[in-house]
């Protein structure tokens, strides 16, 4: 049995992540902005590294607040936070991320979210930690049905939650995964995933051939 912290827990896509992992024996702590049953209080814009003590893997899946300071302080800072924990601990991280990290002008009514989870993404990146960046295109409730790999950030579309959920916990296991990152589409033709084949088939990002 490993141990993992499901920063954002709580959330749609978290709680999909955590359920997992518990479903697999694993010992998964929740956290949350609000401490309530079963959920450790974190807030991602000032983390408390004794949190992560103990843990074997990391996953973030937190959404940006509307706020562009606040955003900047969880999604930029918050994730450089955590990756410098995870890499002295040497434990990995999976950040969930979104598709438009690298064309957030596209989207002006968020440029701002978007350029704190781009920096928050290159903070990890730098880091030295084993890292996992998973970027979802818009998150549906649906069960998956498919699923598309891309890398580059030039894509459309959407991806159910439970699809995003399982990227997120094979990567956590998959040494392949480390020092990637990639996109997730809904794809009804694909066959069902087969993760390793799909991560060995992605390219490292630059940051991580030294």
């Amino acid at each position: 049995m490993s141990s993992f912290v499901v920063v954002g827990g709580t959330g749609r896509t978290g709680r999909r992540v955590a359920r997992l992992l518990d479903r697999d024996g694993h010992r998964v702590v929740v956290t949350g902005r609000v401490a309530a049953e079963g959920v450790v209080r974190l807030d991602l814009a000032e983390p408390d590294p004794a949190v992560f003590a103990g843990a074997d893997g990391i996953v973030v899946c937190v959404e940006p607040p509307a706020d562009p300071g606040e955003a900047e302080a969880v999604v930029h800072h918050g994730i450089a936070a955590v990756a410098t924990v995870a890499a002295r601990e040497d434990v990995p991280v999976v950040l969930v991320s979104q598709i438009y990290v690298t064309r957030g002008a596209k989207h002006p009514d968020m440029g701002a979210r978007i350029e704190a989870r781009a920096r928050g993404e290159q903070a990890l990146r730098e880091s030295g930690a084993q890292y996992t960046i998973v970027r979802p295109s818009w998150l549906h409730d649906r069960p998956a049905d498919g699923v598309r790999v891309e890398q580059g950030d030039t894509g459309e579309g959407r991806i159910s939650r439970d699809a995003v959920a399982a990227a997120v916990v094979a990567a956590l296991f998959d040494p392949s995964a480390s020092g990637k990152t990639f996109e997730l589409y809904d794809d009804p033709d694909s066959p069902e995933p087969d993760w390793p084949t799909l991560f060995a088939a992605l390219k490292p990002d630059p940051e991580a051939q030294g």
